[in-house]
């Protein structure tokens, strides 16, 4: 392997090769977009609502994602087999981006409804609608995940690729991560099942028009070899006897099931250990930005270090912030405090504050002039707040709230010519650690999906290289199976340690539940970086290795169209 920055190659005269034009790599990392109105929903939000929202147990669910997970993550071979085999006048992969956009804008709404019904009705629906949508999802997500391997062979081509369709991936994991929240509560009127679902539908109509944009823009250029007449049996068995490919499988399972640790417990993180749910959407939109400044400069890092190297680097500052971020104490104050839907309830100034405040606001003397003014903190562009004063009065005791309000109190003391102002908004230390760990992680993580699925490409490359051999779309759909069943162990993991320390929806937690729901957020999701890193040593797909096979390839192409 070698630090020595490279040049951008010549644009290539061999179509296999090509250059990109800037607009066939925005259509194509468009597409991305799309599948994050559902991936974040499903990643970030959707064990939350099945618990606290839909009114699953959590060691239902638990069984629920698990089984459903794996049934779900066995068709992505299927599906790969199916799309290898595909020939239209639109090429392999691209009819689906066209004709499963709608299904699975359908089928993401019915999960996202919550019909009333019994215990056991209600999971019997969430096992049908869940897995009809994954299905969807995998239909649509295993072709475009393929057709990134047939744009170009180009190597530094896919990496900026890749590093466009993770932008977008990340862009809208902002919007979608931050706004969920907002727009439910927006939607629901006092109905928060119906504000979920109208969000999915949403959410829905926007990605079927992003699909449709990435089906128009694209070309497919990199095909089998002529003469292939293989079966999707020998396709496995060429996969199983490349090496690089199976250790990104490994990487693949173990990196998702730290993006689903992550994801997942932040929703418990944030609600019943910081005790300020209305941060739930900035924390994750936070979490995408920093994701989609990494997958930005990830065609940068790689002119200087080979992606495996790159990722051995990334995922080692991963896992020991990960571990740091453990060690962050609870907030001493909440700052503001949420009052839940459907409830009213009179609330008093000092448990806004720390120990510390509440003290000396409690040993002032009976002639000293107090005020207390109440504000509610409104949204504006899901993370931008602006205050709206309700009302100041002389009693620490505040009127009754409801409706899900969002309030703060200022605290003006008044007492021998001196003014004190203590307010409950300004956030504690420990918040703005949370977040800066969160940024400084997620950064780090952001570059890890470009690089593994360009990894996928050479892994494909490899394979063709090889054998003689060409299966594009069960490399990437056996790749992907690898990450939904890391998915699938990672949500049955979080729902199981739920169930174990005694967790109860929408009630004040014990010692032992809120430890167990930092640790998932934070510990836990490190130890799995680490391992990461491990797996990573044995990959050795370097730079130079690659543009061997390449240039090996077109001596192919060209003497196989000679022979034509």
């Amino acid at each position: 392997m070698t630090d020595t920055p490279i040049t951008d190659p010549p644009p290539s005269t061999n179509e296999r090769t090509a250059t990109l034009s800037i607009w066939e790599k925005l259509g194509y990392g468009i597409g991305d977009a799309g599948f994050n109105f559902y991936w974040i929903i499903i990643g970030s939000y959707l064990l939350y609502f099945y618990t606290d929202i839909f009114g699953l147990a959590p060691a239902a669910a638990s069984v629920m994602f698990l089984v459903t997970k794996i049934i779900d993550a066995c068709t992505d071979p299927l599906m790969g087999a199916i799309a290898d085999r595909t020939n239209s006048r639109w090429g392999k992969f691209r009819p689906y981006l066209l004709f499963a956009a709608l299904p699975m804008a359908a089928a993401a709404t019915l999960t996202m409804s919550t019909p009333d019904l019994d215990d056991g009705g209600k999971l019997i629906w969430a096992y049908a609608t869940y897995s009809i949508m994954m299905l969807c999802y995998t239909i649509l997500s295993t072709p475009y995940s393929s057709l990134s391997g047939v744009l170009t062979a180009n190597t530094q081509e896919r990496n900026s690729i890749y590093g466009i369709r993770f932008f977008f991936a990340y862009l809208t994991g902002i919007i979608v991560g931050a706004a969920t929240p907002e727009l439910a509560a927006y939607f629901a009127q006092g109905n928060e099942a119906r504000g979920w679902r109208s969000t999915m539908l949403l959410y829905s109509g926007i990605a079927t028009l992003l699909f449709w944009v990435s089906f128009f823009s694209t070309k497919e250029r990199v095909h089998p070899p002529a003469s292939q007449r293989n079966t999707a049996l020998r396709d496995i068995m060429d996969l199983l006897q490349n090496r690089p490919w199976l250790i990104l499988f490994l990487l693949a399972m173990i990196i998702m099931l730290t993006l689903t640790l992550r994801g997942s417990s932040s929703a418990y993180y944030f609600k019943y250990f910081v005790e300020r749910p209305d941060l739930m959407g900035s924390y994750i939109g936070v979490q995408m930005a920093a994701y989609a400044i990494g997958a930005a400069c990830t065609p940068f890092l790689t002119r200087f270090m080979d992606k495996a190297r790159l990722l051995i680097v990334l995922m080692t500052i991963v896992g020991i912030l990960s571990v740091a971020f453990a060690f962050v104490p609870k907030p001493q104050a909440t700052g503001v405090q949420t009052i839940p839907f459907n409830q009213t309830q009179a609330i008093h100034a000092k448990q806004f504050f720390s120990d510390k405040i509440s003290q000396r606001l409690g040993t002032l003397p009976d002639q000293a002039d107090i005020k207390y003014t109440w504000s509610e903190h409104q949204k504006k562009f899901w993370i931008f707040k602006q205050r709206v004063t309700l009302n100041t009065q002389e009693a620490s005791l505040a009127p009754q709230f409801s409706q899900g309000k969002v309030i703060s109190v200022e605290v003006v003391v008044q007492h021998q010519g001196k003014t004190n102002a203590f307010n409950s908004a300004d956030l504690p230390a420990e918040l703005f650690l949370i977040f800066i760990l969160n940024f400084a992680i997620s950064l780090a993580l952001g570059p890890k999906s470009p690089l593994t699925w360009s990894m996928y490409a050479d892994a494909a490359d490899y394979n063709e290289w090889k054998t003689g051999r060409r299966a594009t779309a069960m490399t990437f759909s056996a790749a992907t199976f690898s990450q939904k069943l890391g998915g699938a162990v990672g949500s049955a993991a979080i729902a199981a340690v739920l169930a174990a320390i005694g967790y109860a929806a929408n009630q004040a937690q014990t010692d032992a539940s809120q430890t167990g729901i930092v640790l998932l957020q934070t510990a836990v999701p490190g130890v799995f970086a680490f391992i990461a890193v491990f797996a990573l040593l044995f990959y050795k797909l370097d730079r130079s290795t690659l543009e061997t096979i390449q240039h090996e390839l077109n001596l192919r192409q060209e003497r196989s169209q000679k022979r034509i």
